[in-house]
């Protein structure tokens, strides 16, 4: 059944009992009434900040060939659970407006729906209410909220400050060139790369720990490339950086170390500077930490730390420096203008 013979209250009534709701903390959902009705008495727990985010994504720019319409719904709600994990927040609800041709099939919008409210759930994120329209294309645009009584800026990175990252980076973008024919890898490889760009994991816990930690000064989450990312923190904290291309974690380990992946040194650093779709966490500690082997250890553990470079004042600007050598750090990646 296409969506234009199901009609717009057929349709709504549809998505609706695909969302799971708590009722304690959502009177009135999704479809119920004007506005969803949210008692922030079950949520707040001492929680002082309100965070509040929004991200569109749309068929003819951001969802890559292969991707199901599953993984096109996880990932509307991936990427802005990613902003409220780069505050340190909690998510708690989830608004969901989508554009639909009028040709697409019933079929389409339950598995769309399913990745939506499978994302959601995972994170303890209640989807809310939203919006219907018809386009010319698939548009999805999420909002998300959240909360946090420590929201950790972009502004607060210090000179001395160390520069440390979550995870690995460039997996999403190593899956980019496999989709170009670029290059090849064998089929289980190419699975790992490509659950990295088509099913993002927002880093909600590991962005709670880090903000929640006593010695973070900044975080950002890395959506266009370290090199962008890094770049943001600098503005935002008028401050220069140094990054060490040497402890870049540049793709998981299955990847990093697969003999049919013929790339140079650099090729594999590129893939962590100037692409997008990893949704890694980008952040800044005092200095001190290093004198703490408890905290250290802690933080390697719990959010899979590496320190990737220091802060320097301003006027130094942001380079990369390869063993004796220092550069200026190109500041590009993915944009949409």
């Amino acid at each position: 059944m296409k969506l234009e013979e199901l009609g717009e209250r057929g349709l709504i009534a549809r998505i609706v009992r695909s969302f799971q709701v708590d009722p304690a903390l959502v009177p009135e959902g999704a479809g119920e009434d004007d506005c969803a009705v949210i008692d922030l008495a079950s949520v707040k727990n001492g929680y002082r900040y309100l965070l509040v985010t929004t991200d569109t994504l749309q068929e003819s720019t951001h969802f890559p060939r292969g991707m199901t319409p599953f993984q096109k719904g996880w990932s509307a709600v991936a990427v802005n659970l990613s902003d409220i994990a780069a505050m340190g927040g909690s998510p708690f609800a989830f608004l969901i407006a989508l554009g639909i041709p009028a040709e697409t099939e019933a079929s389409f919008i339950d598995d769309l729906v399913a990745g939506i409210e499978a994302c959601a759930s995972t994170f303890q994120t209640a989807v809310v209410g939203g919006d219907i329209t018809r386009s010319t294309e698939l548009i999805l645009t999420g909002t998300c909220l959240g909360l946090t009584s420590n929201p950790l800026k972009r502004s607060g990175a210090r000179v001395g400050d160390v520069v440390c990252v979550t995870g690995s980076l460039g997996n999403a973008a190593l899956a980019l060139k496999l989709l170009n024919d670029e290059l090849h890898v064998s089929e289980q490889l190419e699975a790992v790369a490509k659950a990295a760009l088509f099913q993002p994991q927002p880093r909600i816990r590991e962005g709670f720990t880090i903000a929640h930690s006593g010695v973070a000064t900044s975080m950002i989450d890395i959506s266009d490339g370290l090199a962008l990312s890094i770049a943001e923190i600098a503005k935002g904290s008028s401050v220069g950086v140094e990054l060490f291309e040497e402890t870049i974690p540049v793709l998981s380990e299955e990847l990093r170390y697969d003999e049919q992946l013929k790339l140079s040194p650099q090729e594999r650093t590129e893939l962590a500077l100037y692409y997008g779709g990893d949704y890694e966490l980008l952040f800044t500690l005092d200095r001190r930490v290093l004198e703490d082997a408890a905290m250290m250890s802690k933080l390697k553990q719990e959010v899979h730390m590496s320190v990737i470079g220091t802060i320097v004042p301003s006027e130094e600007g942001i380079s990369l420096r390869t063993g004796e050598e220092k550069e200026r750090l190109e500041l590009r990646g993915y944009q949409h203008f």
